[in-house]
């Protein structure tokens, strides 16, 4: 996913760049949970291979691999650690209790916090991972 923006300061091979909401923003599930700022910007670190400067306007560059993972960790893990836990604790009130599900709910609860716990976790690697970090393609 390619956007623009504008760098606002420049550290060894990392870049800030601001970058604007775009149409793609509008249409995202997820366009709630970025909180960009009263103008509707948002501040992204980048990897600066093309040696931009503060003030040139760039476009950068997302993979899809990255967004692929991130959707996985935010949306679809969570769900399969419900499911999971549910049926876990299924089976296990099945052996030892009468109501499976309290104990199924109870369960899926707990394995939700846990892909809470996980999904923290991996966002503190991806976000000090280059590897997953945006790359500036181009000064405009």
């Amino acid at each position: 996913m390619r956007e623009e923006g504008v760098v606002i300061d420049t550290y060894g091979e990392l870049a800030k760049v601001e970058a604007k909401k775009s149409a793609s923003c509008e249409r995202c599930a997820s366009k709630d949970t970025c909180k960009p700022d009263s103008n509707a910007s948002m501040i992204i670190e980048v990897i600066n291979p093309v040696n931009a400067r503060v003030g040139d306007r760039i476009c950068f560059e997302v993979e899809a691999g990255t967004l692929l993972k991130s959707t996985f960790v935010i949306y679809l893990m969570p769900v399969i650690f419900i499911l999971v836990g549910a049926w876990v604790g299924e089976e296990i009130s099945k052996i030892y209790f009468k109501n499976k599900d309290t104990i199924s709910a109870i369960s899926g609860g707990l394995f939700f916090l846990v892909s809470v716990f996980i999904s923290i976790s991996l966002n503190r690697y991806f976000s000090k991972n280059k590897k997953y970090k945006p790359t500036i393609k181009e000064i405009l």
